[in-house]
């Protein structure tokens, strides 16, 4: 399994991902052992030679015309027989040649995905921020896709090319090794062609691949808003704003194959002129007796097959070019230290839930002003505090702190007088529960939503959970109950029903710290109503952090605080701060009366 070191670098089996050196890379990750190349090599030779034979067979039959008494009958038999041999042995060794490098390219491409997935779970959260999810969607699907296309590729033209090279330049330095200074004055050209063409296919293919995931952002953009942009009737709008990255990706792609036409016409017009001359050269030996009009025949047809070869190794080039570029947008996620660092800090294995903030101050990228600036305040075990503020007062950023998604730029967080920076927050996380003011719901039933993550729970302690959460009211009314899908992100489930679902699988974790970030504020009154009785089941004995916006939910809570421009202002029981007439607690509850 793929998983970050200290470092930040990640790596499979040991091997570092480095994308400067991509075909490095991925040998290493594809595993491909030399015993197995080996064989393989073997197989794929076996499979080729009826091709390689037939220049061979033909000029024996054109000297037999030319010269009977030269050859015998039974040599030409012979060669015969063998060919029909080869021929019938190409079915079983392509198959098996082909089953053996679809293995090798499908678990390259199966451990690149599992590498991203793992490295993607680690990356900071402000990462993902800051990284549209479609891009990222793009690197696990299109990227991963591209590399398995040129490592099969490079697994069949690829070996094609190196073997039938081979064998081409050996046989040719055994007849007649005058004929293969003309194969070898090919190589400075081909290497001419490559080399003039290298720097323009990478810039377009960079730049296809950067516009292809920025379309890939907006068309995930699109859909997701189909809902808003329906109710509001600016399909059209939204049909322009993402086919302008349509034509961006037409115009970059007739770019790129324009590049790509120019460099593979170059090639061919160079081979052909090649072909002329050595039809002049091999004519001129066959009048002076140094070969005969078969030999003639077997180096032109050899040269052709070295013509193919070289061919195709131009025009594997383009497809090689996108397929390292792809390799290179992979590392940019499993070569980027944004890491959540918990290698080696202190593991969590109890919490009683007493949290403080000391001097905590947090200010995101880019920004001058501060999210939240000193800020001291004590939980203890057991506690419900309501976090209340205008929006902008910093309340969703002090959860995060909490759940230890962002880390305090200054100031301190303590759990249980343990500092967060030197705990496992992956530890610290099994304590907590989260629900969020949207829940997050994936495309299952209901129980695989609300058990995510655990293996089995007691059935009798999931029924009351289910009873507690107030999930049960609607749950039998489903048409197949608790194995009924819900669609993507609970589509089929109203608002009430889906925040329900959540509140249900935090309780199922038994959490000793809960974190509640506005779970009722896009609520009607019903189902606010169903939701606050599941949230007080969900409180009761645990330390409990609410960001609340109606402030009618947390009369229950045993202590409210005020935050305003990053900083606390007040803080106090609820009654006691709508007391105050001149307070800030009490001009936000006057606000919603």
């Amino acid at each position: 399994m793929s998983t970050p070191d200290s470092q930040g670098s990640p790596d499979f089996l040991g091997w570092a991902y480095q994308s400067q050196s991509p075909l490095r890379t991925l040998w290493r990750w594809a595993d491909c052992r030399l015993p197995r190349l080996l064989w393989m090599m073997l197989m794929f030779t076996i499979k080729q030679s009826p091709r390689w034979m037939m220049p061979i067979l033909m000029a024996l039959l054109i000297d037999k015309l030319t010269r009977p008494d030269a050859i015998s009958n039974r040599r030409v038999a012979l060669y015969i027989g063998l060919q029909c041999l080869l021929l019938a042995g190409n079915i079983p060794f392509h198959t098996y040649y082909i089953a053996q490098l679809s293995r090798i390219t499908r678990q390259l491409e199966r451990r690149l995905r599992q590498a991203l997935s793992i490295r993607l779970q680690h990356l900071s959260i402000p990462y993902h921020d800051e990284n549209e999810s479609g891009r990222l969607q793009a690197k696990v699907l299109r990227d991963v896709e591209q590399v398995h296309m040129v490592t099969h590729q490079i697994g069949e033209m690829g070996m094609m090319i190196f073997i039938v090279s081979i064998w081409i330049f050996g046989y040719t330095l055994y007849r007649k090794p005058v004929i293969l200074l003309v194969y070898l004055g090919m190589i400075p050209i081909v290497l001419l062609i490559r080399r003039a063409f290298k720097q323009r296919i990478r810039k377009e293919n960079r730049a296809f691949r950067q516009t292809l995931e920025q379309m890939n952002s907006e068309v995930t953009q699109m859909i997701e808003m189909i809902p808003v942009s329906r109710a509001h009737g600016v399909e059209d709008t939204a049909s322009s704003r993402v086919d302008r990255h349509f034509i961006e990706v037409k115009d970059r792609g007739r770019r790129l194959d324009q590049v790509n036409a120019l460099f593979q016409s170059s090639s061919w017009v160079t081979f052909q002129v090649a072909n002329v001359v050595m039809i002049l050269i091999s004519a001129g030996l066959c009048l002076r007796g140094h070969i005969s009009v078969g030999e003639v025949v077997l180096f032109e047809q050899l040269f052709n097959q070295l013509m193919v070869n070289v061919n195709m190794m131009m025009g594997i080039y383009p497809l090689l070019a996108r397929g390292m570029e792809s390799v290179r947008s992979i590392g940019e996620v499993l070569e980027c230290p944004d890491l959540e660092q918990n290698q080696g800090k202190q593991e969590v294995d109890d919490v009683r839930g007493h949290i403080e903030y000391r001097n905590v101050g947090f200010t995101y990228r880019n920004n001058e002003r501060p999210a939240l600036a000193d800020v001291d305040l004590t939980v203890t075990p057991g506690e419900c505090v309501a976090i209340v503020g205008p929006s902008g007062g910093g309340k969703s950023t002090l959860m995060r702190l909490t759940i230890g998604f962002l880390r305090p730029t200054s100031g301190h967080i303590l759990l249980d007088g343990h500092d967060l920076e030197e705990i496992d927050m992956r530890s610290w996380r099994r304590f907590i529960s989260v629900v969020p003011q949207e829940s997050v719901l994936f495309e299952g039933t209901v129980r695989e939503n609300i058990l995510f993550g655990l293996d089995e729970v007691d059935e009798t302690r999931f029924q009351e959970i289910l009873d507690a959460a107030n999930v049960r009211e609607f749950v039998d009314t489903l048409p197949q109950g608790l194995d009924t899908f819900i669609g993507e992100s609970g589509a089929r489930l109203s608002g009430g029903q889906r925040q329900r679902l959540a509140i249900a699988r935090a309780l199922v974790r038994d959490p000793r710290v809960i974190v509640l970030d506005e779970p009722t504020s896009a609520l009607d009154v019903v189902s606010e109503k169903l939701v606050q009785s599941a949230i007080d089941e969900l409180v009761k004995n645990r330390t409990t952090l609410i960001v609340a916006h109606r402030l009618s939910t947390i009369r229950n809570a045993d202590r409210v605080v005020v935050l305003e421009n990053g900083r606390v202002t007040e803080t106090g029981a609820y009654d006691d701060l709508a007391a105050r007439t001149d307070g800030a607690f009490r001009r936000l509850r006057d606000l919603q009366l």
